[in-house]
């Protein structure tokens, strides 16, 4: 007979601190981009034709990596909760375990 599954929880845990920190990550990112963004007058007469088309695409560009952020940060806790749920239920059996123990002694 094999021994089960094996959950290396420690493992669960550093993979969602990396996640964590990716996801702190890309919202910095895209604050920086939001704080990047060049004001009107930089743009010059000629370049202000071509403002409206760069906007659109910053604002798409924010937006996109705002949603990666938040997708790392759901991932990390998805993840975080795994690692807690096996870890609770590596206890709970361990405690079933020696109650029945206790139980074949006649304890």
């Amino acid at each position: 007979m094999g021994d089960g599954v094996v959950v290396p929880t420690d493992k669960l845990t550093s993979t969602a601190e990396v996640l964590k920190g990716l996801g702190t990550s890309a919202g910095q990112i895209a604050d920086g981009l939001q704080d990047a963004d060049p004001p009107d007058v930089l743009w010059g007469a000629l370049g202000l034709l071509m403002k409206g088309s760069y906007d659109q695409k910053a604002a798409e560009t924010r937006d996109h990596i705002r949603k990666i952020s938040e997708a790392l940060n759901s991932q990390c806790g998805a993840i975080q909760e795994t690692a807690n749920r096996y870890c609770q239920l590596d206890e709970a059996l361990e405690q079933a375990f020696k109650r029945f123990q206790e139980k074949l002694g006649g304890g």
